[in-house]
């Protein structure tokens, strides 16, 4: 930098101070000021305030959940000193496009995801004032050290911790009395009878604890993102990114110092590329939701290296699981926090530009020309380093084939089950092919030895086994850039 230009600099960084002081007005000010000055390094400032203003101005179109719209936003979005007067026009001045739209918020992050703008020095600090004092609940746990993400790339993802509430020690009842199809009265079960409300092409949620069977319907979570419960003795956490279709079901014991403790997890409101940020309640410590990993504070202070174990979920429609395994539970829809999760069933409000366009990439997405579509569906394995992942892209098994491979120093295969949604075990000594019958879905091998597909395990026709390998499901860009390697299995 030369003498002549520090001025400027000076000049510029007094304005983007400006920006955080607690008057509209002299925010107005600044913003033509910047504008005037013409300086690319004030884009990234002006789009963090760009995207509060947005939303705070437009809380019944943008506010996150939809459930909670036509209550009052949070109160620190309601005060008058929450607005950046003609800040998109400004970025229309600095920049090339000139996004008019009613969300032109999201078009100027996507866009911007896509550039290599340098921010004045100091922008970590900046952004941390900024989100401190106008955002709270998501500055206070985004001020952590150490931490391994970049603070540039995180992003405000319309919600916090204040009214984006975990979905906490749900009640399960049996299928048959919550499913609209079921015969018999539910009244059987017990004195009242929870409401019925699942269909057969209703996408849930499947996993088995401790042999027992449960199913929560995707649109019933989708306003909540994570559950925490305790079943059967066992606390686990079903983690879910709305934007990566992914759900992930955590072990949530971590031994500390030979101790086990329990973490209870929750939503920041931050997305790091296109993933929700998951923190704990004990530590405050963040993680990242895909990888179960801690990113931010005191547990990657304490043990970097460490991750979550997990469990399998399947996911699939709630009539091809009921018909595999008759005798799950299900998610009773009466869950105490008052929410109509009907607006979920089949509505995926202003995402649906984001999921039915394929050219169109997550806010904080850096797109990327690779060998999969950046939304492929893809079914993700890890071993005992975290950073490593072996991808398999579910598509590749409709045709009824099974991918054979080695992940991790172990021989696995898979397919899809008789949900129709992917498996992978552990490989049995010689090659298989998938068969279909009225038994099911089965393996049978070269030697001709039948393997039969159990929940947790193939088991052929003389007892040996071969275990089932929990993966995670998710689009292609989120095990790209959420995982150091990441191998596509074909």
């Amino acid at each position: 930098m030369t003498q002549s230009e520090e001025p400027s600099t000076e000049r510029l960084q007094e304005l983007v101070d400006q920006l955080l002081d607690r008057d509209a007005d002299a925010h107005a000010a600044a913003i033509d000021a910047l504008a005037e000055e013409g300086d690319e390094r004030v884009v990234p400032h002006l789009l963090e305030v760009l995207v509060i203003d947005g939303i705070a101005n437009n809380w019944g179109r943008f506010g996150f959940p939809a459930v909670l719209r036509d209550r009052d936003p949070p109160r620190y979005l309601e005060l008058p000193e929450v607005r950046w007067p003609g800040v998109r026009d400004a970025l229309a001045t600095l920049a090339e496009p000139n996004f008019d739209s009613e969300h032109a918020w999201v078009e100027w992050e996507s866009w911007y995801s896509q550039q290599e703008i340098d921010p004045l020095a100091g922008f970590d600090e900046w952004k941390l004032r900024l989100y401190r004092s106008y955002l709270p609940p998501v500055g206070g746990l985004l001020d952590c050290e150490p931490r391994e993400f970049d603070l540039q790339g995180i992003r405000w993802g319309n919600c916090d911790r204040s009214f984006l509430a975990a979905l906490n020690a749900p009640s399960f009842v049996p299928g048959d009395a919550v499913e609209t199809g079921a015969s018999g009265d539910s009244t059987d079960w017990q004195n009242d009878a929870p409401e019925r409300y699942l269909d057969d092409d209703h996408v849930v949620f499947g996993f088995e604890i401790e042999g027992t069977q449960y199913a929560v319907p995707r649109w019933v979570l989708f306003p909540h993102e994570l559950l925490n419960a305790e079943l059967d003795g066992v606390p686990v956490s079903l983690t879910y990114c709305t934007l990566c279709n992914a759900p992930i079901l955590y072990d949530r014991r971590v031994e500390i110092d030979g101790e086990e403790q329990v973490r209870t997890f929750g939503s920041t409101g931050m997305l790091a590329s296109g993933n929700k940020v998951m923190y704990d309640e004990e530590t405050e410590t963040l993680w990242d939701q895909h990888a179960g990993t801690p990113i931010g504070g005191e547990m990657l202070a304490e043990d970097p290296d460490r991750f979550l174990d997990q469990f399998a979920v399947t996911q699939t429609e709630w009539g091809d699981w009921k018909e595999q395994y008759p005798d799950t539970l299900a998610l009773d829809i009466e869950t105490g926090y008052g929410y109509d999760y009907s607006h979920y069933d089949g509505n995926i409000d202003f995402f649906e530009h984001y999921w039915n366009r394929e050219e169109i990439v997550q806010p904080g997405v850096r797109r990327e020309d690779g060998p999969l579509p950046e939304k492929a569906s893809v079914y993700g394995i890890t071993g005992d380093d975290p950073d490593e992942v072996w991808v398999v892209p579910i598509d590749d098994l409709r045709d009824g084939g099974v991918l054979e491979a080695a992940v991790a120093g172990r021989d696995v295969v898979a397919l899809l089950d008789a949900t129709d949604d992917i498996a992978v075990y552990e490989a049995p000594s010689t090659s298989v092919e998938r068969v279909e019958g009225g038994d099911g879905v089965a393996l049978v091998g070269a030697d001709g030895t039948r393997w039969e597909l159990t929940r947790n395990e193939l088991r052929s026709d003389d007892g040996e086994t071969r275990a089932r390998i929990p993966g995670r499901h998710g689009l292609w860009f989120a095990f790209r850039t959420h995982y150091e390697t990441a191998h596509i299995l074909a």
